[in-house]
């Protein structure tokens, strides 16, 4: 009779460099479908139409700034959201929403056109 292969046994080293080597290769599947999902949410956010709601959304809060507050800068702004962040958020929110209902609308009447 003719004998087959013998096995052979790998040692428990050789084990845990091949579990360390499947693991690395995993976290690089695992980064390079996160960076997919990245590149897609920035996709998603330099959109046309998401780049025109963020401009309009800063055309409201600036107009809505130069109605409450039109002497004020930025270090203005800086020290009142450093006050603000001790203050509940949702009463906030709601605040911020009720005023820029009221000032941030643009004004009536004919604009020349921009474009």
């Amino acid at each position: 009779m003719t004998e087959g292969k013998k096995r052979v046994r790998r040692t428990p080293e050789q084990r845990l460099a091949d579990l360390e080597k499947k693991q690395a290769e995993i976290l690089e599947r695992q980064k390079a479908a996160l960076a997919k999902i990245e590149a897609e949410k920035k996709r998603l956010t330099q959109s046309p139409s998401a780049r025109k709601k963020n401009v309009e959304q800063e055309k409201r809060f600036a107009r809505a700034v130069e109605a409450l507050a039109p002497e004020w800068d930025y270090r203005h702004f800086i020290a009142a959201i450093e006050k603000a962040l001790q203050e509940d958020p949702q009463a906030l929110q709601e605040r911020g929403e009720a005023l820029l209902e009221e000032h941030g609308k643009p004004r009536r009447g004919r604009r020349p056109r921009s474009s």
